[in-house]
């Protein structure tokens, strides 16, 4: 019998990403998951390209591969970050997970809370997560809350705020179709509600809408007794008013993302595991600013592209029965392209309009460890980092190419 690669070399810490957002700008488009992704992150940051309990906040119905847990993130520590170790550290987060009964009738329960997010962010999500096995198929859902509060004075959008509140709403299904095939389908869908103002010239009316929504599959393939190939698809889309600040006004949002890659997994054997991955994504932005007569501006339309090229080897071993090593290769080209246009008003006016491209390339490298006592696990990454989007839906990146952080998880199986 072929082996399927669901089990990591040890017990992981599992995540606390993936507070439901949908976002207002290329640059802060939500983003998935902000949290306790250490294992990950070390083996180079592509989660659904192996299995890992990290997953059961964006593969629900892998929950159940991973019961009986208690997750402590202390969150991300910018080392380049200005200010005080508190405004440093961001991402604190919790949960667990438990079988509802010992025999599984009843399935397996989860539940996370996670504070303290970057700026830009959600101020924290609170999720619930549920899944149960029923033959060969295995069904998983997730709730979650999140907000986003935001209040200041910029040279893009003077004296504006924002109160956002995202409910996210999401169904899983793992078909095990024999042995050495099986796959993940998961459906998203968002729930909107908030205002926005900007003082003396605008406000957005308040917001509750179900436009936000995404749709991935991903399934792993036996190529033999140590290697396993995984196809991922998945595709993001958020339609709603926004405040742009592109436009420094209200706009109607149309965005999406979509992301296609294929990985392998090796396992030449029990102690040592190596992850490939390729991924393509390309997404679209466009915001149609909400018309004023009353008041004057410089742009009515912003309209951005977005391509990211990303390549990673990682490799795990352990090298002796408490400890095992993680490192990770990357290579991430970015490219974003925008456009800034307004029509003629006038006659005698000409069209106005301002173009920006930029192309980034990466080579970011991780190393990680984790240690194991008895039921408890520590795990620790140290990763050359890029600026990234946090939150359900990441639909770009922000190129930053200097900076490291650390991140610490703690977990206990019972």
């Amino acid at each position: 019998m072929t082996a399927r690669p669901r089990r990591p070399l040890s017990p992981t810490a599992a995540t606390v990403a993936a507070t439901a957002i949908a976002v207002a700008s290329i640059a802060g488009l939500a983003a998935p998951a902000s949290a306790t992704l250490t294992r990950v992150r070390a083996l180079g940051d592509g989660a659904s390209y192996l299995e890992d309990d990290s997953n059961a906040l964006v593969w629900f119905a892998s929950l159940v591969d991973y019961p009986d847990q208690v997750v402590l993130d202390l969150g991300e520590l910018d080392h380049d970050a200005p200010g005080s170790l508190n405004e440093s550290l961001t991402g604190v987060a919790g949960g667990f997970h438990a079988r509802l009964d010992r025999a599984g009738r009843w399935g397996t329960a989860g539940l996370y809370v996670q504070e303290d997010l970057p700026a830009g962010a959600p101020g924290g999500a609170f999720t619930l997560l549920w899944a149960r096995g029923l033959g060969k198929i295995t069904v998983g859902l997730k709730g979650s809350f999140s907000s986003h509060f935001e209040g200041e004075n910029s040279t893009e959008i003077p004296g504006h705020g924002e109160s956002l509140y995202f409910h996210d709403y999401g169904a899983s299904a793992r078909w095990d179709i024999h042995d050495g095939l099986y796959g993940d389908l998961v459906y998203e869908l968002v729930n909107v509600q908030g205002d926005a103002t900007m003082q003396g010239s605008y406000s957005l009316p308040p917001q509750h809408t179900w436009s936000t929504w995404g749709a991935r599959t991903r399934w792993f393939i036996a190529l033999d007794e140590t290697a396993a190939l995984v196809p991922v698809f998945d595709h993001r889309q958020d339609d709603r008013q926004v405040l742009a600040e592109a436009l420094a006004a209200p706009a109607d949002q149309h965005v999406y993302r979509t992301a296609v890659g294929c990985g392998v997994n090796l396992l030449p054997d029990p102690d040592n595991l190596v992850v490939v991955s390729a991924e393509y994504r390309w997404g679209h932005e466009l915001h149609d600013r909400l018309v004023d007569n009353s008041q004057t501006w410089d742009y009515d339309q912003s309209d951005a592209t977005y391509e990211e090229v990303h390549a990673r080897v990682g490799l795990e071993s352990r090298v002796l029965p408490w400890l095992t090593v993680r490192g990770a290769l990357q290579y991430l080209r970015l490219q974003n392209e925008s456009r800034l246009s307004r029509g003629h008003t006038l006659p005698d006016e000409p069209d106005r309009w301002a173009e920006d491209q930029s192309i980034t390339i990466l080579t970011p490298i991780t190393v990680g460890a984790g240690i194991l006592a008895g039921p408890f696990q520590a795990d620790l990454v140290l990763n050359a980092r890029w600026a990234e989007t946090y939150g359900t839906f990441p639909f770009a990146r922000s190129p930053q190419e200097r900076g490291t952080y650390t991140g610490i998880t703690f977990g206990y199986r019972f």
